[in-house]
């Protein structure tokens, strides 16, 4: 019997009563689960196997089976206040289906386990205003002071900064490592935020290089790279978080859609929207 800390990362209906689980574990990677019974109210796994829920399980081992029988499963951290923030949820939601759409099967995931639950504990937490106020703080700067969209607030543990630094970490866990601290061109220390970014290669590219080419990228992205390097907080991290996205689609290749990605994009209307 294995006996293992996990992160629930989807769940689907096998029939009127069970749930086929995707699991995250620390001892054995992604595993599937068959819980039968597991929609019933007298189920013993209620909320310990609900989508990104962690919970510690144990289950025997099958190399020989797709779906494992779960003997026991209980809460660890059932992240209450990740779900009642749309946002923080939605961003959650993505970096679970990213562990379980295109990290490598059938082997250990601990490091990928861990960044993940510190990801979620992040998020789960939030910082003193969530982002409403922080979004309806950056409205009323830009309004009243455009100099103030691009200023840096130090707070690099703010829960805005939590899925940027994420993609940029599991970027790095898989071998696209994005350099933030010089010219791809020239290979200069950055001072100031970069020029241009390429997200097909990963190029930060100083203003130097860039001469009287046009940028790319836009002002926001820019910025919020520079404030991953420097450790300060995101101000408009949908920006970052997209180029980044799209950094990591370009090195992995062909990218299965992220059906979690809609439901994201959504939701940031209804925080960031003018």
């Amino acid at each position: 019997m294995i006996k293992s800390r996990a992160i629930i990362l989807h769940r689907f209906p096998y029939s009127d009563s069970s749930w086929i689980v995707k699991a995250l574990t620390e001892e054995c990677g992604i595993v599937s689960f068959i819980v039968k019974g597991g929609k019933s109210k007298d189920s013993p796994f209620k909320g310990a196997l609900d989508p990104l829920a962690s919970c510690e399980v144990v289950f025997r081992e099958n190399p020989h089976a797709e779906l494992l029988f779960v003997k026991e499963a209980s809460i660890l951290n059932w992240h209450k206040n990740l779900r009642e923030n749309l946002l923080y949820l939605a961003e959650a939601q993505v970096m679970a289906e990213i562990i379980l759409r295109y990290a490598p099967q059938g082997v250990p995931l601990q490091e990928e386990f861990l960044l993940l639950e510190e990801a979620l504990s992040q998020l789960d937490e939030g910082d003193a205003g969530g982002p409403e106020a922080t979004a309806l703080e950056n409205r009323a700067d830009s309004a009243s002071n455009p100099i103030a969209v691009g200023r840096e607030v130090t707070s690099p543990t703010s829960a805005g900064n939590v899925f940027a630094r994420f993609l940029l970490n599991i970027c790095d866990l898989w071998g696209y490592h994005l350099d933030l601290t010089a010219c791809s061109c020239c290979e200069t220390a950055l001072t100031e935020p970069p020029a241009d970014f390429q997200p097909e290669t990963g190029a930060l590219i100083c203003k130097a290089c860039l001469g009287v080419s046009t940028s790319r990228a836009r002002p926001e992205t820019l910025r919020g790279l520079w404030s991953l390097r420097t450790g300060t907080s995101l101000i408009q991290p949908q920006f970052t978080e997209n180029a980044l996205l799209a950094y990591l689609r370009n090195h992995i290749g062909f990218m299965k859609d992220l059906k979690s990605l809609q439901f994201l994009n959504e939701t940031r209307k209804l925080y960031f929207s003018p």
